[in-house]
């Protein structure tokens, strides 16, 4: 863990002795202070860590403007909420977070599915009504989660599902910047992938030329600056930092194009410049008022499953960042601190005009890179981007939408995950990469909630069909220590004989519960009536009932355990003597499950007579 959560908790552990002798509001005072990391950060903190957060701070920052606007026009929004997203995130998360490389703010896959909502509620609420109502709804269902510590669900969502929907949220990012990027005009980019691609290809000859060329210079330099620093700058922080803050040089030199461009644009006949490529143009200076956002009744069936999906999308994001992070540099977080955190930010930022913000992989890894220290980095990149706000909003009038295209598709780009990615899921196992294909496509082609729920829902049903049918194993005795009992199949190099006649030695893999018990009841019973002869009543043929058909079921599992051209019968097998079940991998038997044993006993009972 960094150095300065590592002493907190060392002075909380010296205090715990002690807390059972100050009064009750003086103890939750002391609970309440360790909340709020930055207090003791405020005399712990030193002073060659400064520099270090300085450094993180600033480059965050010049990545988040550029990025903070980008990723507004992603959710529909007008680009200053992608700042007051992205200052809001970044200041309030340094008070409370338990990573000191993690940072929040406006993300892709977080924009897309706001954009979808926003676009779902055209015609009901305002873009910024609906960023702020959805950012509220989501900040208090992710604080309660923290404050009744339920992170125990994040549990339930593998990692293989958060890959493939990422990787389909950041895809169809891409296809939707692809005609502003171009430059083709009248391209409705929430419509879906296949719709954008096919209407984009019909109107390709009205594209704009001048678009065309900035789209694709800032394209080019984008792309190749990080190629030329991943060759030629390993290693070398100096030369990363030229990486890093690409975007933020490649927006002041479009920008500066742009105008170039632009300033001696004509008039129309009311007076209106008729700019010679498409901008920006007006970007509001300073900070909105105050003002809550709310959901009318009306509309809650209709946006609850976009809202659960921004949530999870939120908190999964989040929570695997910053662990990522934490396994990296070798310290821990808290994860309930951290939905709480998460969650409190949301619900403050929702009066401030910005929309649902989390945890950003591209820029926590810049801060690791930059060698940050603290979360006090946060403070410094939210105090840049006020500055963006208040003073600089006049210059984004000529910001180029081709090169801000671009610079979201280079973004998002990082968040596709590679096919080699995919292919190691296969190796491993073949449930995990269907499950990551299920989520990656349903996402490209329905939306992200539908993806979400897919991929989750088919791990599910595949955790539950192992539960349902676990593996059995028949246990032989080793040759030379017949005392020790083992599954040949695993090893068959070890030399091992059939337990002694008669006697049957079972090993379950998994609890004993409703899902399994029959499964597990039926297959014992088979391996008795496959190994071992009949020693029960034989029953007259008034006493049958119409419906038994033991004699042919026994026959047909001896065909397949001995051979199809035996003729095994009841005087070449022993009589069943034993059944040893083996349960050291069950942890867990239910009402349901024991009923099954009791049931298993009676009818081998009843068939060894």
């Amino acid at each position: 863990m960094c150095c300065w959560i590592e002493i907190c908790r060392k002075g909380n552990s010296n205090r715990r002795s002690s807390l059972s002798l100050l009064p009750h509001f003086i103890v939750r005072y002391v609970r309440v202070l360790s909340l709020f990391p930055f207090i003791p950060l405020r005399t712990l903190y030193q002073r060659g860590w400064a520099v270090r957060d300085i450094i993180a701070g600033v480059t965050v920052g010049l990545i988040v403007v550029p990025q903070g606007m980008s990723y507004a026009k992603v959710a529909g929004l007008p680009v200053q909420h992608g700042l007051y997203s992205a200052y809001i995130g970044a200041i309030f998360y340094c008070f409370m977070g338990t990573s000191k490389d993690l940072t929040i703010g406006p993300t892709a896959v977080i924009s897309l599915v706001t954009g979808e909502l926003v676009a779902d509620l055209a015609g009901k609420m305002t873009p910024p009504e609906v960023a702020a109502m959805s950012c509220l709804i989501v900040g208090v269902f992710t604080m309660l989660l923290g404050v009744l510590r339920l992170g125990i669900i994040l549990d339930f969502f593998p990692t293989t599902v958060l890959v493939g929907y990422t990787t389909g949220a950041a895809a169809t990012i891409v296809i939707q910047q692809i005609p502003k990027w171009l430059g083709v005009p009248g391209i409705n980019n929430r419509a879906p992938v296949y719709n954008i691609i096919i209407t984009m290809f019909q109107a390709i000859k009205t594209l704009s030329w001048l678009d065309l060329v900035f789209g694709l210079v800032a394209m080019f330099i984008l792309v190749s600056i990080g190629l030329a620093v991943d060759r030629w700058g390993r290693g070398r922080f100096s030369i990363q930092l030229i990486k890093i803050s690409r975007f933020f040089f490649v927006t002041v030199l479009a920008t500066a194009l742009s105008y170039a461009v632009n300033k001696d644009a004509p008039l129309d006949s009311k007076g209106q410049r008729i700019f010679r490529l498409s901008i920006l143009k007006t970007v509001p200076s300073g900070l909105p008022p105050p003002a809550a956002g709310s959901l009318p009744a009306d509309l809650v069936s209709e946006v609850a499953p976009k809202l659960a999906a921004i949530a999870l999308a939120t908190i999964l994001e989040h929570i695997a960042i910053g662990k990522a992070f934490a396994r990296r540099n070798r310290y821990q977080i808290d994860s309930n601190q951290e939905l709480l955190t998460l969650g409190l930010a949301n619900v403050t930022a929702s009066f401030f005009g910005a929309y649902a913000v989390t945890g950003s992989f591209s820029r926590s890894a810049v801060k690791f890179q930059c060698g940050v220290k603290t979360p006090f980095a946060g403070f410094i990149t939210g105090a840049l981007v006020l500055l963006a706000i208040f003073f600089l909003t006049p210059l984004f009038f000529y910001i180029p939408d081709a090169a801000l295209s671009a610079v979201i598709m280079v973004a998002v780009s990082t968040l596709i995950s590679p096919p080699s990615v995919f292919y190691q899921f296969f190796k491993i196992n073949l449930w995990d990469f269907l499950s990551s294909q299920v989520a990656l496509w349903v996402t490209i082609f329905v939306s992200v909630e539908t993806g979400i729920a897919a991929g989750v829902g088919f791990s599910l049903i595949v955790l539950l069909f192992r539960v349902a049918r676990p593996n059995f194993h028949v246990l032989r005795q080793l040759k030379d220590r017949p005392d020790v009992f083992i599954d040949a199949s695993v090893d068959r190099t070890l030399d091992t004989v059939p337990a002694p006649h008669g006697i049957l030695v079972f090993r379950i893999e998994e609890s004993t519960t409703f899902p399994n018990t029959e499964t597990f009841k039926t297959w014992v019973v088979d391996e008795a009536y496959k190994y071992t002869r009949f020693g029960g009543k034989v029953k007259s043929a008034t006493e049958r009932q119409w419906s038994d058909d033991l004699e042919i079921h026994i026959r047909g599992l001896r065909k397949i355990a001995h051979g199809a051209e035996s003729n095994i019968t009841d005087d070449d097998l022993p009589r069943l003597r034993a059944v040893v079940l083996d349960f050291s991998a069950v942890n867990n038997i239910d009402s349901t499950g024991l009923q099954g044993l009791f049931d298993l006993r009676e009818i081998l009972k009843d068939y060894a007579g």
